[in-house]
């Protein structure tokens, strides 16, 4: 037998979260990293993986003259958690349960005064916009990507972010969680359809899209939220690289010799703002009537709105 191998493990099988909970309990992180000639730095990294309480340092010290605390439960798998270390292949996944009726007790509210003036999602996000560059379509493309899905341009965003922490504080007031997607429960984000009266199917567009979904949880049941400014097809001319409303251009007298330049119809920010709210489950119809459903609002009637 070579030496470092433990003839008991089969270290090509994956190693189950309650598995790996006895293992690092049972004895010091560097004997359970030997059997599975790994680091036990790695291991470590494994048990954050899996979401599984370790030793601290010093605990076996301590629990040689009996002083070392208690070992912590683990915790049950969230949605999306991985369940099991499989180094040769893709881990199994906590399965994301199915949306449930909601129940008829209503959540506990909360008030104003117990949540934050900026609701977390929306910390830093200002330094990011202010940092974006614009595309020719006069919309901002944020180099993070990890960031709450709002989508405006530049004269427009800092609104979009107030009527975003609004809505998400209203969301928070009566007891529904407003996060980031959870890693590893590939959800689907709905495509945004910016022009008011939208038009043929595009093959591209140069809007931006967050890496995760924002979601809204009501009972058991997820719903995507995107915020975005909605465009309106104005007469433009090409100038420097992006388009420019006709309207917008300084009035200049013609010269005798001037090079001719014509001008086009194109889609440019509106300064409206459109909440969509869709289902991100895989199943959805995204396309049909009950996939998602969007609504030009204004700051002042989320609270009006809330009431009712």
């Amino acid at each position: 037998m070579e030496e470092g191998k433990n003839p008991t493990h089969d270290n090509k099988a994956p190693v189950s979260r309650e598995r790996l909970y006895e293992e690092v309990w049972a004895e010091p992180m560097t004997k359970v990293a030997l059997k599975f000639n790994v680091s036990s730095s790695f291991m470590a990294r494994v048990c954050t993986w899996l979401n599984v309480p370790r030793p601290e340092r010093g605990y076996w010290a301590k629990l040689a003259v009996g002083k070392a605390t208690r070992r912590p439960p683990l915790p049950e798998a969230e949605p999306g958690d991985e369940l099991e270390w499989n180094r040769y292949g893709q881990p199994r996944r906590a399965k994301l349960p199915l949306p449930k009726p909601p129940r008829k007790r209503k959540s506990r509210l909360r008030d104003r005064s117990e949540l934050p003036e900026r609701h977390p999602l929306l910390q830093g996000a200002q330094q990011y916009f202010d940092e974006a560059r614009e595309t020719s379509s006069g919309y901002l493309r944020p180099s993070k990507r990890l960031m709450v899905d709002v989508i405006a341009s530049k004269p427009t965003f800092s609104r979009a972010l107030d009527v975003a922490n609004e809505l998400f504080l209203l969301f928070e007031e009566r007891g529904h969680t407003v996060a980031f997607e959870r890693h590893g429960l590939f959800l689907r984000r709905n495509t945004v359809d910016e022009r008011e009266k939208g038009g043929r199917d595009r093959n591209y567009s140069d809007l931006w899209r967050p890496s995760r979904n924002t979601i809204v949880t009501i009972g058991t049941v997820l719903i995507g939220l995107t915020i975005f400014e909605m465009s309106e097809n104005v007469e433009v001319k090409y100038q420097d690289g992006k388009y420019v409303r006709v309207a917008e251009l300084p009035v200049r007298k013609p010269r005798r010799y001037e090079s001719y330049s014509w001008t086009s119809m194109h889609d440019l920010p509106s300064g409206r703002l459109c909440v969509q709210a869709y289902s991100p489950y895989q199943r959805a119809d995204g396309n049909g009537s009950g996939g998602k459903r969007k609504r030009v609002i204004s700051p002042a009637s989320f609270r009006q709105s809330s009431k009712n």
